[in-house]
């Protein structure tokens, strides 16, 4: 197994599977259903009984608004992330997080706070963040009103997206917009 793979989780397929390299967009009825679905598959919530959670690797959520830490920079939020992940110099962590940011475009609001930036940058310092943890999967969490995933994730190819398997989760059919598949 290498990416995520879903069973008898009420409320989606009966199985669902996601390979590394893809990207699926889940519809949930109602915000609650979203939160108790990223707790579900990043573990911090327990399976329903007769649910079956499989992942080949690290997950890591990346929360609506991004889950940026407010008092870090965006290039200190990604080492952050990086250095709770693997114990490493900061001198690497900050040279393989200036990679993860450039990646996700974010090269020229590296200085800046996360309040100073827009919502869309902000979720895209979320997913550099989570990159730097080098995970299997990750989970993108979705709502109303921010830029939808899809659209911040074409705008500039990622070189580092290929090596996850993306799962968004959103309540509404028109956010999945830029995802392969929506169940």
């Amino acid at each position: 197994m290498d990416g995520l793979l879903l069973e008898n989780v009420p409320g989606l397929p009966a199985r669902l599977r996601i390979d590394v390299g893809e990207q699926r967009a889940v519809v949930v009825p109602s915000v609650s259903d979203r939160r108790r679905l990223a707790d579900i598959v990043t573990g911090l919530d327990e399976p329903p009984t007769g649910a079956i959670v499989l992942a080949g690797g690290p997950i890591r959520l990346v929360p609506a608004e991004g889950g940026l830490l407010p008092h870090l920079t965006v290039l200190d939020n990604v080492i952050h992330g990086h250095r709770t992940a693997y114990p490493v110099t900061k001198q690497a962590a900050r040279e393989q997080s200036l990679v993860m940011a450039t990646n996700c475009g974010l090269e020229d609001v590296l200085d800046r706070y996360p309040h100073e930036i827009t919502p869309g940058r902000r979720r895209l310092a979320g997913v550099a963040r989570a990159l730097g943890a080098y995970p299997r999967v990750i989970v993108l969490e979705d709502a109303t009103g921010l830029p939808t995933w899809g659209s911040l994730l074409s705008i500039r190819p990622n070189p580092d997206l290929p090596s996850v398997a993306l799962l968004l989760i959103t309540t509404s059919t028109t956010r999945t917009t830029g995802f392969v598949d929506a169940e």
